[in-house]
């Protein structure tokens, strides 16, 4: 497990690591590693990432979690960014570590929310990361009106990192389907559906959403084999 603390003064954010209990391999005889990252109220054991974690470690790979302990709502956003990109790197570096002088395991990020903030810094590392309701329009109550770069943007970099995954509701305020369409073409849109991925009011259609995210998360893991 890894813990750390961020920041000097006013709210600090932490976070905690650690391996999901029902992990089925060893971290350092899997081939293949995940890392679930929450968002803002959207912890790991919400329906997307949980049902998520459990088809990836049903098809073998090895699951870590991250949970943020923070106030999130009165920390600044570049904080919480460099928390996130940090965890990112301790993971990593974690998992060359568990490798030792084996190859490296295939690997993989999930973010949900305010986690594909950091999608940027995965790309730069080179990584592929499935990108779960990602912030491509403003919220309101953001002053810094933060958003996910893509190509156009003055802010945009291009990298070598395979293609992100993109699941969003079509009713979700935080989503823009013109940005998502110009970062990826792997896009999978759910009509009426909220930042949850849910349609109030209709548990069958989300439940069948819900389903179908995993599916998809489940066969863009497969293709990175």
């Amino acid at each position: 497990m890894i813990a750390t603390t961020m920041g000097q003064g006013g709210v600090t954010p932490t976070y905690t690591m650690s391996a999901w209990r029902k992990n089925r391999i060893p971290a350092g005889r899997a081939g293949r590693r995940v890392l679930l990252m929450p968002g803002t109220g959207y912890n790991c054991d919400r329906p997307l990432l949980y049902y998520t974690a459990m088809a990836l470690i049903e098809d073998g790979w090895y699951a870590n979690r991250l949970d943020v302990n923070a106030d999130l709502s009165k920390t600044p956003a570049t904080r919480i960014f460099a928390m996130l990109d940090e965890a990112v790197d301790r993971w990593f570096g974690a998992v060359r570590a568990d490798a030792g002088d084996g190859d490296m395991p295939q690997l993989l990020i999930v973010g949900k929310s305010l986690s594909t903030f950091i999608y940027p810094h995965v790309a730069r590392l080179g990584l592929p990361m499935a990108l779960l309701t990602p912030v491509f329009s403003p919220a309101d109550f953001d002053p810094a009106r933060s958003v996910i770069p893509v190509p156009g943007d003055a802010d945009y970099h291009a990298s070598d990192a395979p293609a992100p995954l993109i699941c969003a509701g079509t009713a979700d305020p935080l989503y823009e389907s013109g940005r998502a369409h110009r970062l990826s073409t792997l896009i999978h849109e759910y009509p009426r559906a909220n930042h949850s991925i849910e349609v109030p009011g209709d548990w069958r259609t989300s439940m069948r959403y819900l389903g179908d995210v995993v599916e998809h998360v489940a066969a863009y893991a497969a293709s990175l084999r």
